[in-house]
């Protein structure tokens, strides 16, 4: 396992969802970066899919009780 990928929100729709993101210094739309992670390309973070087909990246729970949502 490698190093957690940095990826930053470059822009937001008016809703808050991220239109794009940066990651490792490249930017990528959402779909685009929703594929990459779930290909496997992005150290540390998962790609989603909500029932509404809305697709995004999030990052990997880490071990701590105290900072993940149950």
């Amino acid at each position: 396992m490698g190093k957690k990928a940095n990826v930053k929100v470059v822009q937001e729709s008016d809703t808050g969802l991220n239109t794009k993101v940066s990651i490792n210094g490249t930017t990528y739309t959402n779909n685009q970066a929703y594929q990459q992670a779930i290909k496997g390309n992005v150290e540390g973070y998962h790609g989603v899919k909500n029932s509404d087909g809305t697709k995004y990246i999030r990052s990997n729970p880490n071990k701590s009780d105290k900072d993940n949502l149950g």
